[in-house]
């Protein structure tokens, strides 16, 4: 009996095996097939279904990984996108994911291309293979896909953040670049400067400072400085601080008093110097008629609330300076800044001595359109300077360490490179590579943008009379560019050879 019993349960056992085996089987078909159906969901383009069908997937976890990265090579970008979105939520699980994750950094869309690196940067040390790819995304030309580029490189391995491209490589960029974004803004004329290492390591000019005449931009040719006046009459300010003859967070009504129109008559005692280099005194650009007529001027808000550019307050402070000196805003330029700089082609105003070498401006299809000549200074606009003598002042800020004669003191260079005010209404500049932008703020004079690597000061410029400007430094680095153009289409023009070299 104990035999026949044996032998019936080994026998029963022999029978139900291959089902005990296929059980498992059945069951991963059954997820297959659902995993594949929820899949399909992908390819239809409204966002709620997309929603509902990735959180559905994501359940699967590990167990969808593979159906995703096949759907991850879907024809239907839509799909690619979604694939993407789905092995994000999962991740860390599927390791096995990261190459192809690493692939889809070149998809030709975007939204594919931002969620495969973030994806990346949750797989933290994991996904060090994608880390050359995703440093070439830190140049996407979509700047969401640069900031997740940098986030995910943050979460793998932060040090990788911060490529700094050979020098060589980018005069090569401005040299090839500058004549055709010429050609297709028509910008008659161009001067570059590049500093590296606080000298001035590479100088160009390009095309003709008169359209008329086409005579030639060189070394010489001054170019007008637009609103980058500004920052270069706050260093002048500072100096004067730094003497003791001006007190950064005094009331400027006690210096020069002046009426001014404002909801609270307190406001005309709180504007301070500090208020007008960093604008926030509450003034507006230009008053109505502008500031030569002396028509009535506004204070739009309490002064020190909050960031709004204004011309109207370099120039009242301009004029404090004037009354506080007994000179000219040219005489007390010269004095503290041209002449210990030996900056031989730069001036606040019109002169005989520098009428030859200043360029004209010119329209948006390169017309000639005008060829100033400011008798009358005026710090917010008027200077006219080259691009190397500019770019000898931003030397001079960076060099913390010269002699006080030769620079402001460390504590003024402190006081203007520190942030004052975060800059809402303005977005980072757009650069590529370790030089993202995150956040904006303004200092004394300078804009300041915080970068993934560090901070870089800027200004930029634009007179009606045709001309488009800008600068940068990193103080950290001493590095540098400056960018002076004399077409009314310069500013697309410097805008897109920074989106090009970004930083070095």
């Amino acid at each position: 009996m104990r035999y026949i019993l044996k032998h019936l349960i080994l026998f029963l056992t022999l029978i139900l095996l291959p089902d005990s085996i296929t059980l498992p089987q059945d069951k991963n078909t059954t997820d297959e097939n659902t995993i594949r159906t929820i899949i399909d969901k992908f390819s239809d383009k409204n966002p709620y279904s997309d929603g509902e069908a990735i959180s559905e997937v994501v359940k699967y976890g590990e167990n969808a990984i593979d159906y995703l990265i096949e759907s991850l090579h879907s024809e239907n970008e839509n799909v690619r996108w979604c694939s993407a979105i789905a092995l994000g939520k999962i991740a860390p699980v599927g390791e096995k994911a990261i190459p192809f994750l690493s692939e889809a950094l070149i998809d030709n869309n975007s939204n594919v291309r931002w969620c495969s690196a973030i994806a990346l940067g949750k797989f933290k040390q994991a996904a060090e293979s994608a880390i050359p790819e995703l440093q070439k995304l830190l140049f996407d030309s979509d700047d969401n896909v640069r900031w997740a580029a940098y986030i995910s490189l943050l979460q793998i391995d932060k040090e990788s953040i911060n490529i700094v491209p050979a020098f060589s490589q980018v005069i090569n960029k401005i040299e090839k670049l500058t004549p055709q974004l010429m050609k297709e803004f028509n910008v008659p004329g161009v001067a570059i400067a590049l500093i590296l290492n606080n000298e001035i390591a590479f100088k160009k000019s390009f095309g003709v400072k008169d359209v008329r005449t086409s005579s030639s931009v060189n070394n010489e040719t001054m170019f007008e400085a637009c609103s980058m006046s500004k920052p270069v009459f706050a260093y002048v300010v500072l100096k004067l601080v730094d003497q003791k003859k001006l007190e950064l967070d005094k009331p400027l009504n006690n210096y020069l008093s002046e009426e001014f129109v404002s909801e609270d008559d307190e406001y005309s005692s709180q504007v301070t110097a500090r208020m007008i280099l960093s604008h926030t005194s509450g003034f507006p650009n230009w008053r109505k008629g502008e500031e030569e007529r002396e028509g009535p001027l506004p204070i739009y808000f309490k002064p020190g609330e909050k960031f709004s550019y204004s011309g109207e307050g370099y120039f009242y402070l301009q004029r404090v300076i004037e009354k506080i000196t007994g000179k000219s805003l040219e005489e007390n330029a010269k004095e503290l800044l041209f002449t210990p700089l030996s900056l031989n082609h730069s001036s606040f105003i019109w002169t005989d001595k520098i009428e030859s070498l200043i360029s004209c401006g010119h329209d948006t299809s390169g017309k000639f359109l005008a060829k100033s000549k400011y008798l009358h200074p005026n710090s917010a606009y008027t200077l006219y300077i080259t691009a190397e003598d500019f770019a000898r002042i931003l030397i001079k800020i960076i060099k913390l360490n010269e002699e006080v004669q030769f620079s402001s003191s460390k504590k003024i260079i402190y006081d203007m490179l520190t942030p004052q005010v975060d800059v809402l209404v303005r977005d980072p500049i757009e650069r590529p590579g370790r030089a993202l932008g995150l956040f904006t703020y303004w200092g004394l004079g300078w804009a300041i943008d915080s970068t993934a690597t560090g901070k870089i000061y800027y200004h930029s410029g634009a007179n009606r009379t045709g001309f488009r400007c800008y600068s940068q430094f990193r103080l950290d680095e001493g590095s540098g560019i400056v960018i002076m153009t004399n077409g009314l289409n310069g500013s697309e023009l410097w805008t897109r050879l920074i989106e090009e070299i970004g930083d070095f």
